[in-house]
């Protein structure tokens, strides 16, 4: 989506609840169609020796790119920078509008994780569906709902749901590499499929999460505060 729609997107609140609604029901969609014709399958594909021997070790190292820490710091750093930093250093004076940009895309995008990984986190808890490493032959319909152990927080993927938050702003503060943020985000989330940490369906829903729950942020920063983007 151009920057100049996805403004007018979190600027229209009828527009931004219909496009929501419209994401979430797509993504359930696919997400129930993964779960009973493709989750099994390609768990399975993926534990095949000569296949595992290949991808494992590399999804092993690029899986880790999704870790919520990363870019926490990110956030923070950005929003830091441009507000104590940047008005200190007198090449950026000139470029004031630019800076105050990245102080709120900082700020912005802190919110942005703590609202996306908050709703993963309560559907993770209330879903309680088993990892795949731990289901016998990679079962996709094992559940235990509203338990805290990690085995059973499978759906949705919060690795899927940082990244997706992540490329989302990412497009947003540079847009002229858009092409690159999904698909590098598509290809982290795959990753999650090949350690046999999730299923097909988790990645889907947690990418729907995680660019579902930055348009709530920052329609939230928008309307709440004086730091929203829009």
């Amino acid at each position: 989506m151009p920057v100049q729609q996805f403004g007018e997107l979190i600027s229209d609140p009828q527009k931004l609840t219909r496009h929501i609604i419209k994401v979430i029901l797509t993504s359930l969609s696919l997400a129930v169609v993964a779960g009973y014709f493709f989750d099994q399958k390609f768990s399975a594909f993926f534990a095949e020796p000569s296949i595992k021997a290949t991808f494992r070790g590399p999804a092993r190292i690029l899986t880790d790119i999704g870790l919520s820490e990363y870019y926490f710091i990110l956030a923070l750093a950005t929003w830091a920078f441009a507000k104590w930093v940047a008005p200190r250093i007198s090449a950026l004076k000139k470029h004031s509008n630019r800076v105050d940009f990245y102080r709120r895309w900082g700020l912005n995008f802190f919110v942005a994780l703590i609202v996306s990984g908050v709703i993963t986190h309560i559907i993770k808890f209330t879903a309680g569906r088993q990892r795949p490493h731990k289901t016998p032959n990679f079962d996709p319909f094992v559940f235990n709902p509203f338990t805290t152990h990690w085995h059973w927080h499978s759906f949705s993927s919060g690795h899927s749901q940082v990244i997706f938050t992540a490329a989302t702003m990412m497009s947003v503060a540079f847009p002229r590499f858009r092409w690159f943020w999904i698909p590098f985000a598509m290809l982290i989330c795959v990753t999650r499929i090949v350690v046999h940490d999730h299923f097909l369906s988790d990645i889907i829903f947690g990418a729907c999460v995680g660019y579902v729950g930055t348009l709530l942020a920052l329609s939230l920063m928008r309307t709440k505060t004086q730091n929203g983007l829009y």
